[in-house]
């Protein structure tokens, strides 16, 4: 019974991703632009997170995603917290739809949904029903065996302690949304145990709240590979839904009796919960995010270099040359950032496992930095006219945030790929990770050579440049070589493949044009 469980929140999980999958191929391209414009207030950046994590399906990709943009300096901290709380509403919708209970349609949703998905054209509206075949699916599965389950005695020793102890279940609930990563499935936990009349509605109750606290730490995970601002948004995000759970625990029965007012069976119910729990915590959280971004960066503070432009200073704009050092040494941090993004770019390309996030807030915080740096600059020349050093560091620092969108195309092109169902041969992957740490190991010389006023490096990784075309070259052969000889991976790859190896030429060209600005003296 407790497999046939695990197995009925496996397919509960497993539609939900197929929802979100589908609503993300018409939705998910514009959801980050949204959200990056929702700056203006708190309680807009919380609209905003409902919305996306509504039309998208995935909260946690949802919160994740603004973790990324407030690492990336796009989203303020404060407006960052209600972005991740209004991600948690936006995603409970799953939970409302499922409470509709259609389990006896499922298996012919299943049906038609993967017919429907055999078409290119269907192919959305397929996968969209063929989740919401699943989802009922598990779902009915998981009521069914939950009720099975209540039966035992042992079981039923169980939840007779728990009953008496709204705490207790509060922290089984966050192990559950903890382990699988969904507030969600815990939701479903609990709507299957009320539905099958094995606990009462309070202790269902503290179990959805327990399993929203354990959602949260996967994002909060996530944040240890971004700066201290997203590590904030993770940490108050956390903190406000763990208040909100330890509060509903002192307060679970009259909550629930009010609740009950609202009537429905004990999915509809059950679903409510769920989705007033978030409500009204994020509501609650985004009137205090402003106190609460304060409180974060005391517990979280950053490091210096992670705040925003760290050398261009106003005071200096006076005197050009100290301007231009100024300027100089905020481009050498732009091109840290950018090494960063080829280096995980080339890790990923090389394995195949991609993890868009920290290579897009490094894409805005690079963006960011770029704009600051531009600004100063035609600050610097509107008082004292156009130069030749000014004028060198304005390429350089553009042609660094070029260098940063191919990173960013590199990724969409294997997005492409896993969308398309098709993988690239061993060899062509392994020659693809192999000429993108060759373009890494020129870009770091180059960048060196900045940082130190190295002329003579510079000139070094300009006399490589015709050794790279030679190497691009080869690679290029050597995958026509594999389409002759009819690999199946290399003909279904062969765009992507090809396409892959122009981004990185072109990425060393840019390379290669920083350290000629190097060689000639940047400043």
């Amino acid at each position: 019974m407790i497999l046939v469980t695990l197995g009925g929140l496996a397919l509960f999980l497993l539609g939900i991703e197929r929802i979100a999958n589908a609503l993300q191929a018409s939705a998910g391209s514009s959801a980050r632009r949204w959200m990056a414009a929702a700056t203006r207030s708190p309680f807009r950046a919380l609209v905003a997170g409902t919305a996306v994590s509504a039309a998208t399906q995935s909260g946690t990709a949802t919160a994740v995603t603004a973790l990324g943009l407030v690492a990336g300096g796009l989203v303020a901290v404060r407006e960052g917290i209600a972005l991740s709380l209004g991600a948690k509403i936006g995603a409970t919708l799953a939970i409302q739809l499922a409470a509709f209970n259609i389990g006896e349609f499922a298996l012919p949703m299943i049906g038609v949904g993967f017919l429907l998905g055999s078409w290119r054209r269907t192919r959305g509206v397929g996968g969209l029903v063929l989740g919401a075949g699943l989802l009922f699916l598990g779902l009915d599965l998981t009521v069914s065996s939950l009720g099975d389950l209540a039966g035992t005695p042992l079981f039923a020793l169980v939840i007779d302690a728990a009953e008496r102890q709204p705490f207790v279940v509060v922290l089984v609930g966050i192990a559950l949304g903890g382990l699988l990563g969904s507030a969600n499935a815990a939701a479903a936990v609990a709507l299957g145990l009320f539905a099958a009349e094995a606990v009462t509605f309070p202790t269902a109750l503290a179990l959805v709240a327990g399993g929203n606290v354990g959602s949260t730490l996967l994002p909060l995970l996530s944040a240890r590979a971004l700066d201290a601002s997203a590590q904030q948004v993770a940490t108050v995000h956390l903190v406000i839904k763990a208040i909100g759970a330890v509060a509903l625990a002192f307060v679970v029965a009259p909550v629930a009796q009010g609740l009950a007012v609202l009537g429905g069976d004990g999915a509809r119910q059950i679903a409510n919960a769920h989705t007033g729990f978030n409500l009204v915590v994020g509501v609650l959280g985004t009137l205090l995010a402003g106190p609460a971004a304060r409180l974060a960066a005391r517990l979280v503070p950053a490091a210096e270099e992670e705040l925003g432009p760290k050398y261009l200073r106003d005071d200096a704009l006076a005197d050009p040359k100290l301007a231009i050092a100024l300027a100089l040494r905020e481009t050498v941090r732009v091109s840290d950032q950018v090494a960063v993004m080829t280096e995980l770019a080339a890790k990923s390309l090389h394995s195949g496992a991609w993890d868009p996030e920290p290579i897009a807030a490094r894409e805005a915080k690079v963006d960011h930095l770029t704009q600051r740096t531009v600004d100063y600059l035609a600050r610097l020349r509107a008082q004292h006219g156009d130069d030749e050093a000014s004028e060198r560091l304005l390429l350089m620092v553009t042609e660094l945030e070029h260098v940063g969108d191919q990173m960013r195309r590199l990724q969409r092109r294997e997005d492409k790929l896993r969308a398309a169902g098709i993988e690239y041969s061993r060899d062509g992957r392994a020659e693809l990770g192999d000429t993108a740490n060759r373009v890494l190991a020129r870009m770091r010389a180059a960048f060196t050579a900045v940082a130190t006023h190295d002329a003579g490096m510079a000139r070094g990784v300009i006399e490589g440049r015709p050794v790279f075309e030679a190497h691009v070259a080869q690679m290029r052969v050597a995958h026509l070589a594999r389409l002759e000889a009819r690999l199946p991976e290399a003909r279904a790859s062969s765009s992507h493949h090809l396409e892959v190896l122009t981004l990185l030429r072109q990425v060393d060209a840019s390379v290669t044009r920083v350290a000629g600005w190097a060689a000639d003296g940047v400043a």
